[in-house]
């Protein structure tokens, strides 16, 4: 497993969009790891503040959803509906207060927030605006998001065709927001971890104009890395892009179990002593724990204890 991100202020004069993505070590066996885009809107310092007041919101009711009592010590099926019910309501929670601290701060603005949630063999993707969510399996590109912009909504009424003039007139023009004074509907979705092999997310500036044809024979062209997030960037630019770009990239490991046999006995495992607060609240890290070697152990368990760390290529 792989993470990737960038972001551009581009041509803008100031970054208004937010991104992170984490690994967040429970014990030997399991990990919650995400990834969060947020493109702030209303010019300057005010969407900046939206996309990082949304993010740390987030972020901190993530953690607040793995230490509480729904998720701890219980069964696998609750921890996932945990995440799950985390993934549906922390968007209206978000909005409120941004609502809330925008009438406190007399900033004008609000934010988009796309995330996904990976937990043992599932994912859960959930937004909120026109930050889109792709995902790949086997080479074809499909979205995992809505988009919800008013560009969107004409094409699904069959009032205009995507790359159209009147498409791109309403591209910006976004339907679902956080921060606003009314009520939200935001996207929630839930796939296994077979149905794809990667997820790319990230505010529209990162994709331009680019169709999802455009976008797939990018992620295709080479082995996706860091490098691919930067060809985006510069083929958006060349479709007149001039907004921020931010985005987050997930790579599978598509190795086989049996290909782990060979590796197993180089890796080299950390102590980590888990505290109440399970990571640190500031700077996420990704980590593991030591096993016992004093006892016979299976293919299951070997592979249970391979590091996975976040943002390195295995």
């Amino acid at each position: 497993m792989a993470f990737y991100s960038a972001s551009e202020k581009n041509r803008r004069s100031v970054n208004e969009d937010s991104h992170c993505h984490m690994e967040l070590r429970i014990n030997l066996e399991a990990s919650v790891s995400a990834m969060v885009v947020a493109d702030g809107m209303g010019g300057l310092s005010a969407g900046k503040f939206y996309s990082e007041v949304a993010m740390e919101m987030w972020y901190r009711g993530l953690l607040d959803t793995m230490m509480g009592s729904g998720f701890r010590d219980c069964s696998l099926h609750q921890q996932i509906d945990s995440l799950e019910d985390f993934s549906e309501n922390i968007f209206e929670k978000v909005n409120r207060q941004l609502y809330k601290k925008g009438l406190d701060t007399g900033a004008k603005g609000g934010t988009t927030l796309s995330a996904a949630i990976h937990f043992w063999d599932m994912w859960l993707i959930a937004n909120c605006g026109d930050s889109p969510v792709y995902g790949m399996k086997n080479g074809k590109l499909f979205l995992l998001s809505e988009i919800q912009n008013v560009a969107s909504q004409m094409v699904k009424k069959g009032m205009t065709k995507e790359g159209s003039t009147l498409f791109y007139q309403n591209k910006n023009r976004l339907t679902e927001y956080l921060g606003e004074r009314g009520e939200i509907h935001p996207h929630f979705r839930r796939v296994t971890e077979g149905e794809i092999d990667a997820i790319l997310m990230g505010s529209d500036g990162a994709f331009g104009n680019l169709s999802m044809k455009g976008i797939e024979n990018i992620l295709n062209s080479r082995k996706m890395s860091q490098q691919t997030l930067k060809e985006l960037f510069e083929q958006a630019r060349a479709t007149g892009e001039e907004d921020n770009q931010t985005a987050v990239l997930y790579v599978g490991d598509k190795k086989k179990p049996e290909d782990f046999e060979e590796e197993i006995n180089t890796e080299f495992f950390q102590n980590l002593k888990l505290d109440d607060s399970f990571q640190d609240h500031i700077n996420p890290f990704c980590s593991y724990t030591k096993v016992p070697e004093d006892k016979e152990m299976t293919l299951k368990e070997k592979l249970l204890r391979r590091c996975r760390p976040g943002g390195k290529e295995r």
